[in-house]
C-alpha cells in the first residue's frame, strides 16, 4: 500500500513539475507573440507614414502639371 501511495505521490510530483514547465514555455511564447505584434504595428505606422508622404507628393506633382 506505501508503495502505491508513494508511486502516486511520485506521479503527482511530475505533473506539478510538466505543468510549470508549460507555464514557463506559455509566458515565453506570449512575451514572443507580443514582441512580434508590437513590430507589426510599428511597421504599419511607418507604412501608412511613407503612404501618406508618397500621396502628398503625387498630389504636389499632379497640382504643378495643372
Amino acid at each position: 500500500m506505501e508503495e502505491r501511495i508513494e508511486r502516486i505521490e511520485n506521479l503527482l510530483s511530475e505533473l506539478i513539475s510538466m505543468v510549470g514547465n508549460m507555464k514557463v514555455e506559455n509566458e515565453q511564447r506570449h512575451s514572443e507573440l507580443l514582441t512580434k505584434l508590437e513590430n507589426l504595428e510599428l511597421d504599419q505606422e511607418y507604412i501608412w507614414e511613407k503612404a501618406v508622404r508618397n500621396e502628398r507628393g503625387i498630389a504636389r506633382i499632379v497640382k504643378q502639371r495643372n
